[in-house]
């Protein structure tokens, strides 16, 4: 029997519909996010970008359109769809595919991105040793990371659920450091790509917060038992109203992209993966 724990990988097609909704990105950094990513690539006329699990194409669309050949890569089906409703340009290729998999031939692309992705891949190492062989020479492999935007509602609902053992483990790397470490150990230099534009404060009230957790859009609540989750949402509301007086409350947090280029040593010096 296969090991499921290798198996593992946390499709959104269950919360395609509000995936937007929840990871909202102010404009101003998600185009400060990409001038970065393109001056760090230096990607001749005509290399392609991978966007190895471009979601709902959140990067991958504002790329294209500054005419970049970009090739946006997931496993959801439902999400992909989400990112054709907002009609792409013909630069932007969509292939459905595992990322431990991927249909890319050798040293193919000029540049991989990957944002919040290898906590999801029970098997995560595979897909860095996949990204590393679709790069040409010299390519780059830049992960991203969104910290901060820590809400009270929603931390107060996970340090419950966490208190009684409710959480499931991380299917995949448990954090960016280990990541890092990892493509370290391969060879790899690693620059974290860091700018002003990058970071901002995020406004939200306890309502919107709440709301999209009662959708369970967050992963990890998606395994909480139904009668755990209603009993949560009840606790944490709450708690709000007797720490913040309303649900309608508005709370800054601050933000940040944090955006690593990853080099690997030419691909001549290593055998390739299969």
């Amino acid at each position: 029997m296969q090991d499921r724990s290798v198996s593992e990988y946390l499709s959104f097609d269950r919360v395609a519909a509000d995936y937007d909704a929840t990871r909202f990105l102010p404009e101003p950094v998600r185009d400060a996010v990409v001038e970065q990513l393109l001056s760090a690539a230096a990607l001749s006329p005509g290399q392609w970008l991978l966007d190895a699990g471009t979601g709902t194409g959140r990067f991958a669309l504002p790329l294209a359109r500054r005419d970049v050949r970009v090739l946006a890569v997931d496993v959801s089906v439902k999400m992909m769809r989400q990112l054709l409703r907002k009609h792409p340009p013909a630069s932007l290729c969509l292939a459905q595919a595992d990322l431990r998999r991927l249909p890319v031939r050798t040293q193919s692309v000029g540049a991989v991105l990957m944002a919040h992705v290898l906590h999801l891949i029970a098997d995560w190492r595979a897909v860095l040793h996949e990204c590393r062989r679709v790069l040409r020479g010299g390519g780059g492999l830049f992960l991203l990371y969104e910290s901060g935007k820590r809400f009270p509602a929603r931390e107060h609902y996970l340090q419950l659920a966490g208190e009684r053992g409710l959480l499931r483990p991380t299917i995949g790397a448990p954090s960016a450091e280990v990541v890092l470490g990892y493509v370290r150990e391969l060879g790899a230099t690693v620059e974290l790509i860091e700018h002003p534009s990058l970071q901002w404060r995020a406004s939200r009230s306890h309502r919107e917060v709440l709301q999209e957790m009662d959708k369970r859009t967050y992963s990890q609540m998606w395994e909480l038992p139904d009668e755990a989750h209603r009993e949560l949402m009840t606790q944490t509301r709450r708690w709000v109203r007797e720490q913040f007086g309303s649900e309608d409350a508005v709370i800054s947090a601050e933000a940040v992209v944090k955006l690593y280029a990853v080099r690997f040593p030419d691909p001549s010096s290593h055998p390739h993966e299969s």
